[in-house]
């Protein structure tokens, strides 16, 4: 089981190949991570997990191989060694499908080969995503196979991280920490939001038996802001609540690379010149649904993971400092999100993220405490965490409107102290579009 410190903790999700690119071929590499860890331990992330990494043939997956654009062996080894330095523990990403599809009845076999295979390069834990699989065909091997991978894991003194859709699989000990991704696909327009709320407090709950972890972007979804605002909203209050929400809920946060920049997409992009066939497929089947060009890279930005799948941005130069080359992918996250400019002022989102970061670790009450659900309904979510002798309350408005709050919640908060809020007005009747506030009862 995890140690309290970890249960504080902040999860990075790395995607290296949009990530940064140290030998001017275009595409993000191991290499490139390794040199920007420092950026992502400046934030205050604990762990990296590196995600999408394995070298793909002919629709299955060689675990034991790097993709050879990416690095090798011994790049992951720099990785970790380099983490020790400054702190950071470095994880890998399997997925139980893919694995299923690899190497299907000699997966348990081939499962702990790797494990123990990857831990001699000094990774500290392994996360095998959509566990659920397993369930579907028969529930007792899942189970068996599931506790090898603990008592190896266990043994080896690995983290195991098991992904789940449904939260009702998991049971207590059977991972180290359950891994939520769902939140995400529940978001499907702006302004509702009772379902992802509801999701978001099930989990809550689950964490009361056993560490969870859970994410609002990741790289199989679009970014919640390509979801919820158009092209020319202004994105930072809503950054703001998200990251309120997340890092003061019961559950470990995972953060996808880019969060802390802001990342989105650029306003219009050339289709034609983007190197990725399955979203320039979906695209055009949009345009023959009767779309024009406009609506159709919306709907790509909203319900594919287009906008997590693109280069990350260094500066706001034409090639972003992401490569000396034009990168592979065709286009690259907004000129506006780049590291330069976000490391550059400490009043930027990244700072924000930060110090939200910083409020989890020293706090125990939201890594450690209680927590107990108040009120949800389509726009407002509103919760209180409890610990020893504290207490606070979080509202949380994602929508564009403002909101009145109901008379109980009034009461609770009115006497209370402020000691998070996103907005520059502070009323305990009311919150603003997009506010998120942190009350000390």
């Amino acid at each position: 089981m995890l140690e309290n410190k970890e249960k504080k903790s902040t999860y990075y999700e790395a995607y290296p190949e949009s990530f940064i690119d140290s030998n001017s071929d275009g595409i993000g590499d191991l290499e490139g991570l390794r040199s920007k860890l420092t950026i992502i331990s400046q934030l205050g992330a604990n762990y990296v997990l590196i995600n999408q990494v394995f070298k793909e043939n002919s629709g299955k997956v060689d675990y034991y191989k790097i993709k050879e654009d990416l690095g090798d062996i011994e790049d992951i080894k720099a990785i970790c060694e380099k983490g020790k330095y400054i702190r950071i523990k470095i994880l890998l990403d399997f997925d139980c499908k893919d694995l299923l599809a690899s190497y299907g009845d000699n997966l348990k076999e081939r499962l702990i080969d790797l494990i123990k295979y990857w831990k001699e390069t000094g990774i500290k834990g392994i996360r095998i995503k959509n566990l659920d699989c397993l369930f579907e065909k028969n529930e007792n091997d899942a189970k068996e196979l599931i506790a090898a991978i603990k008592e190896l894991t266990d043994e080896l003194e690995l983290i195991f991280i098991g992904g789940f859709d449904n939260p009702d699989l998991v049971k207590d000990d059977m991972v180290d920490m359950a891994y939520l991704s769902k939140a995400n696909s529940l978001v499907k327009e702006p302004n509702s939001y009772k379902e992802f709320y509801n999701f978001i407090d099930r989990v809550q709950k689950l964490s009361e038996k056993i560490p969870a972890g859970m994410d609002l972007d990741n790289f199989a979804s679009p970014r919640l802001l390509e979801k919820i605002l158009d092209h020319d909203e202004e994105v930072r209050p809503l950054s703001e609540a998200l990251a309120t929400m997340l890092f003061s809920l019961k559950t470990i946060p995972f953060i996808y690379q880019g969060t802390e920049i802001e990342a989105k997409s650029e306003y219009e992009v050339d289709m034609d010149g983007i190197n990725d066939e399955k979203i320039k497929a979906i695209y055009n089947l949009y345009l023959k649904d009767g779309l024009d060009s406009e609506e159709a890279f919306n709907k790509i930005k909203r319900e594919t993971n287009f906008s997590a799948k693109i280069p990350l941005r260094w500066d706001n130069s034409i090639l972003g400092r992401f490569s000396e080359v034009k990168n592979y992918y065709g286009t690259m996250i907004h000129y506006d999100n780049n590291y330069k400019d976000y490391l550059k002022h400490g009043d930027s989102f990244f700072f924000y993220m930060y110090n939200i970061i910083m409020l989890r670790k020293k706090e125990s009450t939201f890594g450690l405490g209680d927590y107990e659900l108040l009120s949800i309904d389509e726009t407002v979510y509103a919760y209180k965490r409890t610990y020893k002798d504290k207490a606070f309350v979080v509202l949380i408005n994602l929508s564009d409107d403002f909101y009145e709050l109901d008379e109980k919640i009034t009461e609770l908060i009115k006497d209370g102290k402020v000691i998070q809020n996103n907005n520059p007005d502070y009323d305990p009747e009311i919150l603003d579009a997009y506010q998120a506030v942190i009350v000390e009862l």
